[in-house]
């Protein structure tokens, strides 16, 4: 995928307005990257709960995946909630399917065998997580690690992906606070922590927990991308 097209992509994706339309201009991005399946879920602030979910898995693996407590040995949903860059995963990888092989082999059964995964954390308190798969193929039987670009692309446009999906699922966590507000107007002209405190005779601490509430609302991880976010949504007026 030249440099070009991926713009396109992340252009036609911001312009998405439902669900389905999300889902399906994301599957056609990765499709062109040579995977078929994807599936992403928000998780509320517990990290357990499932807030929020669009996918392509099919129904019965999904009923499959949670009635046999694969998500609680699952080893590639485990590291998701401890990595923090996009990782690369496949059932010829013994570091995943050691001690779970009937799992892999199930999921092989419903076009599931390799993939990358990209953690999407917010904040301390919730976090999202992005998974593209692949059908076990004779190009990639063996494959232990993708081309970088590839991998690359995939978490820029599951970040992308993560934006819109926050914007669509759950619009009404988008009206920042007016203190929120406040931060994030200061924040926007470069100060610190330190001197938006000292502005507003708050302590320190007190604002840097409200600039996390700010990122998780906005689904980004830093203050420039969360500053970037709310003006092209109109939250700063």
């Amino acid at each position: 995928m030249e440099y070009a097209e991926l713009v396109k992509i992340i252009t036609r994706l911001k312009q998405c307005q439902t669900p389905s339309e999300l889902q399906e201009c994301f599957s056609q991005a990765i499709s062109v990257l040579g995977f078929q399946q994807f599936a992403y879920m928000r998780f509320a602030r517990n990290n357990v709960d499932i807030e929020h979910s669009i996918y392509t898995f099919s129904e019965a693996w999904k009923i499959r995946y949670f009635q046999e407590g694969y998500d609680q040995v699952d080893p590639v949903f485990i590291k998701a909630f401890e990595a923090g860059e996009t990782f690369f995963w496949s059932a010829c990888m013994s570091e995943f399917t050691k001690g779970v092989e009937h799992f892999f082999e199930e999921a092989a059964v419903y076009g599931i065998y390799a993939g990358l995964t990209t953690p999407l954390k917010s904040s301390s308190k919730a976090k999202a997580i992005m998974t593209i798969v692949a059908a076990k193929t004779e190009e990639n039987k063996d494959l232990k690690e993708p081309d970088p670009s590839i991998a690359a692309m995939i978490r820029i446009l599951s970040e992308c992906f993560h934006q819109v999906a926050i914007q669509i699922l759950a619009p009404d966590d988008l009206v920042l606070k007016p203190r929120q507000k406040q931060v994030l107007t200061l924040a926007s002209y470069g100060m610190s922590s330190k001197e938006i405190a000292a502005a507003l005779q708050k302590s320190e601490a007190y604002i840097n927990e409200l600039i996390t509430g700010i990122l998780h609302k906005l689904g980004t991880q830093s203050r420039p991308a969360a500053v970037r976010r709310a003006l092209e949504l109109g939250l700063l007026g």
